[in-house]
């Protein structure tokens, strides 16, 4: 009953982030909210890289690729989507309507009081969005290690 519970709060609390609210979760509750609400990408456990913990995530027409970054203890430190660039307005629409803009290509949110950058580059034949936190900037304005 507890675990009906807990699945149901996890829906409705990411159901209006589109599942790109990840970072801080674990790895477990990662997967229960792509096999909720994405059933049409594929977990690919198949490929491993000793350097980085991830999950990675493939559409079933092969128009989509999810990468979400876990640190050592399984928790999400970031994410990434690669998409085709025939899905690039539609992409564009869902950022304007779920995330504050900022500059060109940016947007941001917070969550937990945490800033969170979301950034979108564009090439040839597909584009990258990219969610990480916000890097702390010194009294320079020059980036520091958050």
């Amino acid at each position: 009953m507890k675990r009906i519970l807990l699945l149901t709060l996890l829906f409705f609390c990411f159901l209006s982030l589109k599942s790109q609210g990840f970072i801080g979760l674990h790895e477990r509750d990662i997967m229960q909210v792509m096999n909720m609400e994405h059933p049409g990408l594929v977990l690919q456990s198949d490929i491993r890289n000793s350097s980085v913990r991830y999950l990675k995530y493939l559409s079933k027409d092969n128009q989509e690729t999810w990468v979400i970054f876990l640190d050592e203890n399984g928790i999400c430190k970031g994410a990434r989507i690669t998409c085709a660039n025939s899905r690039y307005d539609s992409r564009i629409r869902e950022l304007n309507e779920l995330y504050q803009p900022g500059e060109l290509n940016m947007w941001s949110y917070t969550k937990k009081s945490e800033r969170i950058d979301i950034s979108l580059k564009r090439d040839d034949y597909f584009f990258t969005v990219t969610w990480e936190r916000a890097r702390k900037r010194g009294k320079s304005g020059n980036d520091r290690a958050a």
